[in-house]
């Protein structure tokens, strides 16, 4: 699961887009940025750093990463920060994100990942399924969208296996927080990951 997890954040981690992502536009976009991406983790002239800035660069612009946040920490507790709290942990889990994946480069190998289905499920939510294959392996991975305030269509969860990124943040900063102030989440926060096993 945590190789599948990596793999796909190393696909799609990537600026503000110029122009909105309209709903008609969602499946080409996602595939030749893709496509994009997983050309640049090919690439072994690349270095890491560089293959980091490219990806990031690719898909920054349709993850909504404050939305994430918000979602991962709760409604609630959310809500009891003070503004200035409020971006210091978006800002760290954003990061967080970033580094954990980026740190895991090297589990990419020769994985595709293509466009299944794209469903509307509510007028302002959009479910697009994608298939990571590796040999005869398929793995079914759905990207959540909403629409924001400016129309554009923005990612802010994704299921794995049946299993929500942000409800395993949630899950795990709840059970921090039952037990330490909010101000302990944020160290945990900065603390690097374990490097990832040499394969």
């Amino acid at each position: 699961m945590k190789r599948i997890l990596a793999l796909l954040m190393l696909t799609l981690l990537g600026s503000h887009p110029l122009l909105a992502i309209e709903e008609r536009d969602i499946s080409t976009f996602m595939q030749n940025n893709i496509d994009l991406a997983t050309t640049i983790l090919r690439d072994k002239k690349i270095q890491k750093p560089e293959k980091s800035e490219k990806l990031f660069a690719i898909f920054d612009s349709i993850f909504d990463y404050t939305l994430m946040a918000q979602l991962a920490l709760g409604g609630k507790q959310w809500a009891s920060l003070s503004a200035s709290k409020q971006t210091e942990f978006t800002k760290l889990f954003e990061q967080k994100l970033k580094v954990s994946y980026m740190e895991k480069l090297d589990l990419y190998t020769d994985e595709k990942i293509v466009i299944k289905n794209l469903e509307k499920i509510k007028d302002a939510r959009i479910h697009l399924t994608t298939h990571l294959m590796k040999n005869s392996e398929v793995y079914e991975i759905i990207y959540k969208f909403y629409k924001d305030k400016n129309n554009s269509w923005m990612i802010y969860d994704v299921d794995i296996l049946g299993v929500s990124i942000i409800q395993t943040y949630r899950t795990q900063f709840a059970d921090i927080l039952a037990k330490e102030p909010f101000e302990t989440l944020l160290e945990k926060l900065k603390q690097p990951d374990e490097p990832a096993p040499k394969k």
